[in-house]
């Protein structure tokens, strides 16, 4: 047998209705966050730090971080480590993402600007270099002449 209970006592549990009308920002830190913030190029969270080893040479040198990293950056780095290790048997990722610039001094609208550099895209866990070497004090020298010359940290493996 059924209780009935009077329907017309029962209240639905709304938290903090009454607050959120009033307040502004419990209003905004109610709404959930757009996730996709920017939807022309990947996501730069740091995600949890996976690395990929691709073991086709020796020692690699690998992304902590995030970043967009310059075409001239990589090369600086890749000479770097050449000069160091005195080897050209090498690995290195390709900068293949463009980046358009307009001129200086342009004016506002007429289209979209002329490609200015490349970048990679570089994910936390990422090889940028693998490279052979004589010993390990070598491969760390070049861990840190690369390192000077990239906008990120990174670990060599």
């Amino acid at each position: 047998m059924a209780v009935s209970v009077g329907l017309s006592r029962v209240q639905v549990f709304q938290p903090f209705v009454g607050h959120v009308k009033n307040n502004v920002a419990l209003l905004a830190a109610s709404q959930v966050p757009n996730v996709f913030s920017c939807c022309h190029r990947k996501t730069q969270t740091p995600l949890p730090l996976r690395y990929k080893f691709l073991d086709r040479y020796q020692y690699g040198i690998y992304a902590k971080q995030p970043a967009l990293v310059k075409d001239a950056a990589l090369e600086s780095a890749r000479l770097a480590i050449t000069r160091t290790t005195k080897t050209k048997e090498m690995y290195m990722i390709k900068a293949d993402v463009p980046v358009t610039r307009k001129p200086l001094g342009s004016r506002m609208g007429k289209g979209k600007g002329k490609v200015d550099h490349y970048v990679a895209n570089v994910m936390a866990g990422k090889v940028l270099f693998e490279f052979n070497c004589d010993s390990e004090t070598q491969a760390k020298e070049a861990l840190k002449q690369a390192t000077y010359k990239l906008p990120l940290r990174t670990h060599l493996g």
